[in-house]
């Protein structure tokens, strides 16, 4: 089951996140919120999106946003 992990992101931050998570070895799926509409939509800086990664990494993928985000 896939948890939200860092929601209405710009879509190069989430790229960016994506990668990050994958280099540790932990899955991640990018999805548009289902609040702002069918497929993807365009605000500012770019699409926004939520990230996801699955519940049993979630604590894991948690710690390495914080570490990284704390750098």
């Amino acid at each position: 089951m896939w948890k939200i992990l860092k929601s209405h992101v710009n879509d190069f931050e989430a790229q960016m996140i994506k990668q990050l998570l994958e280099s540790e070895g932990i899955n991640a799926l990018l999805k548009a919120p289902k609040e702002i509409g069918i497929g993807r939509e365009f605000f500012g800086n770019g699409t926004i999106m939520n990230v996801y990664v699955n519940e049993e990494d979630f604590e894991n993928a948690k710690e390495i946003l914080e570490n990284k985000e704390a750098d």
